[in-house]
């Protein structure tokens, strides 16, 4: 039987860590994720920073919508939790190197010339996957980044919806396909993980903090042969992975 393969840091982790930090990344290492998923934004200078919300204040001792503000104003704030700065990209890029591969989530529009260019400077095109919610940019990322993964994030994705996905696996319609595609738990089924499985692509399942047993539902999951897990609990994946 097959098993899952990708056991994926989700944001790093989510609980008890700071998320999109070099510690909440490296907690996940040593929980025994091979794979770390971040989140990329830019700041009103063209930074490219790891992060996730629109606004600062969820995560951090900050305010203020980060599109509108420039890298020296968010540079020395610190997350809520463990009092981390929040990273540059460059900098993620650099820890994870040499440690594990790694998906960059897109979070703002316009920024994948930017994010790619710098991937490519560092040399980590084969460690790197880049992810989003438009299946034609992800195409067309492929084309001009060889050997670069993508990672099509269906639950709100642009351009190929799950019923298409399933009428279209069924008829094998498919064309242009990513290498991975992520869909919200509670959405997945045996025929979104077969449709994936024969046609080469690895279907990879987010979402598990709102359930009252979450290791019951990823336990579901991988013995339904899904090819990656999105751990938000650094715990949940130590478990797994009977570290």
């Amino acid at each position: 039987m097959k098993k899952i393969t990708l056991f994926i840091g989700h944001r790093g982790t989510l609980v008890d860590y700071d998320e999109n930090t070099l510690e909440a990344f490296d907690i996940a290492i040593k929980s025994g994720a091979n794979c770390i998923e971040l989140d990329v934004r830019r700041t009103k200078d063209r930074k490219l920073i790891v992060f996730h919300d629109i606004t600062l204040t969820r995560t951090t001792n900050g305010k203020g919508v980060l599109k509108n503000l420039t890298y020296n104003d968010v540079k020395n704030l610190k997350t809520k939790i463990r009092n981390q700065k929040i990273p540059l990209l460059e900098e993620a890029i650099d820890y994870l190197t040499d440690k594990t591969q790694f998906i960059i989530h897109l979070k703002d529009d316009g920024i994948e010339k930017e994010v790619l260019d710098l991937i490519d400077k560092r040399g980590v095109l084969k460690n790197c996957i880049i992810s989003g919610r438009y299946i034609n940019k992800l195409k067309r990322y492929k084309e001009a980044f060889k050997p670069i993964r993508t990672c099509f994030n269906m639950t709100k994705g642009r351009g190929l919806n799950l019923k298409q996905f399933i009428e279209k696996g069924h008829r094998k319609k498919l064309k242009n396909l990513p290498d991975m595609i992520n869909l919200r738990s509670d959405l997945i089924s045996n025929q979104f993980i077969k449709i994936c499985r024969v046609n080469d692509i690895k279907s990879l399942a987010w979402g598990f903090l709102g359930y009252k047993q979450p290791l019951q539902v990823i336990n579901k999951l991988i013995d339904n042969q899904i090819d990656g897990i999105l751990f938000d609990d650094c715990h949940n994946l130590k478990i797994i992975r009977g570290n």
